[in-house]
């Protein structure tokens, strides 16, 4: 089946720099992108009580009113999305995107995506979207659920676009960190850039030798520049610290997958990475 890079946009500060990385992964793979804008559908009624004391034809008239006001919210943000589509379109192309498709959808955000998870290379979403934007410790429901539940890469995007030439990618010996080595090795996201093997724990020598089992996926002719280092101390804390003083532009780790219990993925030391790192965060599965 042929593949694709999706980047999904939806308007907020963070979309442009979902287009630029969308572009970006399109000119290094070869492979078309798709931009995808969802709209949502408007409840304009949801926080209207039609049950006070009114005549019926009175609460007839004043349903239809909201059911019309939210006929043209809905129209205005169509409206609105394919202009930024159009204007995205343009964008990824001069920054040398393969092939580009823009597509509006209408519902919800996860069942518009899930059914094509097999054509998707990449996924690539803005950390947070408008109905979240500036608050740190939040994200999006519909991203969470993709987060947890969709068997692609995904890459999350908390900043503006810059070209990675650092990555870091995390590594504990656990299954997801094991199949996220096998994807980062079998099938390279990214070429010549310098990554950084990272364990941190804090047992050294059991600490080496993971990285020591680790570093023997790394040996293709297509992997260039990889360090092992081993780190003490609390994971989280370890790496950020690492990112920080490293310049580390792109950081890559497995992640929980197949759970639908929030926790299982929120409160977690993946949750912990989402929330507190100030770079771009690619889960694998």
């Amino acid at each position: 089946m042929a593949k694709k890079i999706m980047a999904c946009v939806d308007g907020s500060a963070l979309s442009q720099s979902v287009c630029d990385f969308g572009a970006f992964f399109s000119k290094t793979l070869h492979l078309p992108l798709e931009l995808l804008n969802v709209v949502e559908h408007l409840h304009v009624s949801a926080h209207t009580d039609l049950s006070g004391n009114i005549g019926l034809g009175a609460r007839d008239d004043l349903l239809e009113s909201l059911i019309g006001e939210e006929h043209d919210e809905s129209k205005k943000a169509i409206a609105k999305g394919k202009t930024m589509l159009l204007n995205l379109k343009e964008r990824a192309l001069t920054q040398g995107a393969q092939e580009v498709k823009i597509v509006q959808k209408h519902g919800e955000f996860y069942e518009n995506i899930e059914p094509h998870k097999e054509e998707i290379r990449l996924l690539i979403l803005g950390l947070r979207g408008k109905d979240n934007e500036g608050n740190t410790q939040a994200i999006g429901s519909q991203v969470e659920e993709l987060i947890r539940t969709l068997n692609v890469p995904i890459l999350l995007v908390n900043e503006a676009f810059h070209e990675p030439k650092k990555i870091l990618i995390a590594y504990d010996g656990s299954l997801s960190s094991k199949k996220a080595l096998e994807i980062v090795t079998q099938a390279p996201l990214l070429g010549e850039v310098e990554r950084h093997l990272i364990h941190a724990g804090k047992n050294r020598e059991a600490s080496l030798s993971l990285l020591r089992e680790a570093c023997t996926l790394f040996n293709k002719p297509q992997i260039h520049t990889v360090q092992s280092i081993s780190l003490q101390g609390e994971a989280v804390e370890s790496l950020l610290s690492y990112q920080d003083n490293n310049a580390i532009d792109l950081i890559a780790m497995g992640a929980f997958s197949h759970s639908r219990i929030r926790d299982a993925l929120f409160g977690s030391f993946t949750s912990k990475m989402i929330f507190k790192t100030t770079k771009p965060l690619l889960l694998l599965r």
